[in-house]
């Protein structure tokens, strides 16, 4: 944390600049008193560890704000301040004064500060009206208030809300899995009606039942940040002011991390009314901090100090600027201060801003769904090329492939963009590398990952790519040696083994169900593939085939009376996916054959060497067509290998001799089912999934401290 220690912040409430601003004396907002006040040199050091420090040292005074701004009105006028700095530095020459891009940045960490605190700690009614102001009301007798048994819905993260296929694979999803949650939002809207005598306060009643919402400060505030995001260059010299910009934002909607959804939320409804010319300069902000990754600028850009400003603050808050080497503090992944905080946060606010479900029009949502490549005549263009390839380089964070998941749905020139990609391999290696070490991974990101997956394989022009792409090493595979491999091959291993570890460890149908679909998909494009990916294909099967086997043996077997009779429902349950999951992977082999018999000699050899666990499955009622297709294939390339002699054969003559029969194999000589076809469709309230997983995100991966036992959601999915 450099040279800033707890001593030094511990001092913070006793100073007499600070118990100014936070007292019961009215300061003007032309009041040369917040110049004083806003020149002291502190940026954080980019990790929660700091953050806490610094949220438990300003505590006791922001308790004091709370208690004295109704009267004073000084956290309304520090807003109005901040407002008129920001506007200034719309000019880049004055980007370039030391002196106003402190000002500004220190009235946004000061105005941070006291928010975060007041929403994690009060309603937000009485947030807004600190903001805006206690007003009264002549000649009312009654009025709306909102009972405090209402304030909040607990959101928990499940993939209930993430989505389902379009075909037969149908998570086990129920319908009315948001009951609760949709009474909870009915019961928001109630109010009661409570008396009030003539020009009396208000205490928690909303903003915008007394202002109209132009007039709101809360509102400017709002647009206020918005346009400096959008309006202020980013330079060296402005680069904290962006992050604590951001930082202010998501601080203003963190209500929905402390149980308090979107339903009637003042501040949300502040952030989604934003025009739609204002959303999309902000969108394009955020996406060019996402895709250029504005790395840390020289710590003397950020802090340095001519010496009567340094005399000055360090005289008012005895506090200096922490240093921030890439060497000292760490983020909430652990893994040290990132190079580059602005990206992070960015994509985190963008994150936050295009999964807000209001029930009405998400403008940020609409421009993030409208941005076309650069070469377009388009108003809103952007480097579609640098946007891939900075996509690429992070899909090892949860927020990268979130947002990609999200472009991939909501936006089609991104999409085809993608889909056009012939190095396609930079997006599908990392999205498998995750995969492949997914006992590391929350279940979520693994959801997340399949799913794009999923969506890729939806696309003929994909399937048939990745079998064109050959990978030279692959050194994270862990199971055997790797190398010259197809990437489609790779691609069917590591789906294979994600549904084994999830047989063995995991047992989560939402997954294997994944896998499998978007096996499917591929299987009619399988080329040339490599004989480990033709085993751990066969060798899946032969797993489920002896499973399925204990399964059977033991509900036929003698029941045991002290079990309890929900043990055997769930044998027959289990048996019953078993089942599923077998009739899935003889459906994706015979479409392999089906279309491309002749070329995946791999697999035919496989099958012959593995032919004894298909013969269990003959007589199975429905299994049996789809063995009978599997025997076909066996018996031809037998009978063609007893032709050349006596056994035994040697692993390259059986695969030569494969090779030539299959230019004789008659192509209508199987029985031709269905094309596997399996499309993912989100539900139609992926809020109840993606606003808890988001703000879990925030959560984790930003800089900002919050207090894990005042979440309303789980923080660890």
């Amino acid at each position: 944390m450099g040279v800033t220690t707890s001593t030094s912040l511990g001092k913070l409430r006793d100073n007499p600049v600070l118990q100014k601003f936070v007292g019961s004396a009215a300061v003007a907002e032309g009041d040369e008193f917040w110049k004083e006040l806003l020149l002291f040199s502190h940026t954080q050091g980019g990790n929660p560890a700091e953050a806490k420090l610094w949220d438990e040292s300003t505590t006791p005074l922001v308790e004091s704000l709370v208690k004295n701004n109704p009267s004073s009105g000084n956290l309304r006028s520090l807003i109005k301040v901040c407002l008129e700095y920001a506007s200034s530095l719309r000019d880049e020459a004055n980007c370039e004064s030391n002196v106003l891009t402190w000002r500004v940045h220190n009235a946004l960490l000061i105005l941070r500060t006291s928010l975060k605190y007041m929403l994690l700690n009060l309603t937000e009614e009485e947030v807004i009206l600190q903001i805006d102001g206690s007003t009264t009301v002549p000649q009312l007798t009654t009025l709306q208030v909102r009972t405090t048994e209402n304030r909040a819905e607990e959101l928990s993260p499940t993939p209930a809300g993430l989505g389902t296929l379009g075909q037969r694979l149908n998570p086990s999803i129920d319908p009315s899995s948001g009951t609760d949650q949709a009474k909870g939002r009915e019961k928001e809207k109630g109010v009661v009606e409570l008396p009030v005598g003539v020009d009396s306060p208000i205490p928690s009643v909303t903003a915008t039942e007394l202002i109209s919402m132009e007039t709101l400060l809360s509102r400017q505030l709002v647009e206020g940040v918005v346009s400096l995001l959008a309006d202020v260059p980013l330079l060296p010299f402005t680069y904290d002011i962006h992050v604590e910009a951001i930082n202010l934002f998501l601080v203003l909607l963190s209500t929905q991390m402390f149980g308090g959804g979107a339903s009637g939320s003042v501040l949300l409804q502040h952030v989604m009314s934003v025009s739609s010319d204002l959303a999309v300069l902000l969108v394009q902000c955020l996406l060019h901090h996402v895709t250029t990754s504005p790395p840390l600028p020289p710590e003397h850009f950020r802090s340095q100090s001519t010496g009567i400003i340094s005399s000055i603050t360090s005289g008012l808050w005895w506090l200096v600027s922490p240093t921030r080497s890439s060497g000292s503090g760490t983020t909430a992944t652990g893994s040290g201060v990132s190079p580059s905080p602005l990206r992070d946060h960015a994509l985190l606010l963008l994150l936050v801003l295009s999964h807000q479900q209001t029930g009405g029009y998400n403008p940020f949502r609409s421009a993030l769904a409208s941005f076309t490549d650069e070469r377009s005549a388009s108003p809103f263009s952007i480097s579609l090329e640098k946007l891939y390839l900075a996509l690429c380089q992070q899909l090892h964070n949860e927020q990268t492939t979130l947002f990609l998941y999200l472009l991939l749905q909501g936006n089609a020139n991104f999409a085809s963009f993608i889909f056009s990609r012939s190095d396609i391999d930079l997006l599908v290696l990392p999205v498998l590398q995750q995969l492949h070490s997914c006992g590391q991974q929350s279940s979520h990101h693994v959801y997340m990952l399949l799913i794009l997956l999923l969506i890729l394989s939806q696309d003929d022009c994909f399937n048939k790519s990745i079998h064109e792409l050959t990978v030279a090493r692959v050194p994270w595979y862990s199971d055997r040696v790797v190398a010259n491999i197809s990437l489609g091959s790779l691609m069917v291993m590591v789906l294979v083994r994600t549904i084994q570890v999830n047989i063995a460890h995991v047992r989560d149908k939402y997954l294997h169900t994944n896998c499998l679909a978007a096996l499917a998909n591929m299987s009619s494009h399988f080329h040339s593939l490599h004989l480990d990916a033709a085993r751990k294909l066969v060798n899946l099967f032969k797993l489920l085939a002896k499973k399925n086997q204990r399964m059977t043996e033991r509900l036929k077997g003698p029941k045991d009376d002290t079990a309890p009779q929900t043990q055997y429902s769930d044998y027959a349950t289990e048996q019953q996916i078993v089942e599923e999951i077998l009739q899935m992977v003889l459906e994706i082999m015979n479409s392999c054959l089906t279309h491309s018999l002749h070329h995946n000699p791999h697999l035919v050899y496989s099958l012959l060497y593995q032919r004894e666990v298909f013969e269990p499955f003959r007589t199975h009622p429905s299994l049996m067509d789809l063995v009978h297709n599997i025997e076909t294939v066996i018996t031809f390339f037998s009978s063609r290998l007893e032709k050349t002699g006596p056994s035994p054969y040697s692993s390259a003559f059986v695969l030569e001799t494969i090779v030539q029969a299959s230019k004789s194999w008659p192509r209508n000589r199987l029985r031709v089912f269905p094309e596997l076809k399996f499309r993912y469709v989100e539900e139609d309230q992926p809020d109840e999934f993606f606003i808890p997983y988001v703000w879990t995100l925030v959560f984790k991966s930003s800089s900002l401290y919050w207090d894990s036992s005042r979440i309303q959601f789980s923080a660890t999915v």
